[in-house]
């Protein structure tokens, strides 16, 4: 990947360097989500069930 980036013009890597930042935010931002549901789910097995998440 390395040699991909050294390939690309400046402008072409301020592109995908800016398209991996967003794609590493998105994770976490999903990754937050779903820790966040799981603990609902420990805190109140009972209500998260009844609700569809």
């Amino acid at each position: 990947m390395v040699e991909i980036l050294k390939n690309l013009a400046p402008e072409q890597v301020t592109a995908v360097l800016i398209a991996l930042g967003i794609v590493r935010e998105a994770r976490l931002l999903i990754k937050s989500i779903l820790d966040y549901k799981l603990e609902l789910r420990k805190l109140a097995p009972q209500e998260v069930k009844d609700e569809a998440i």
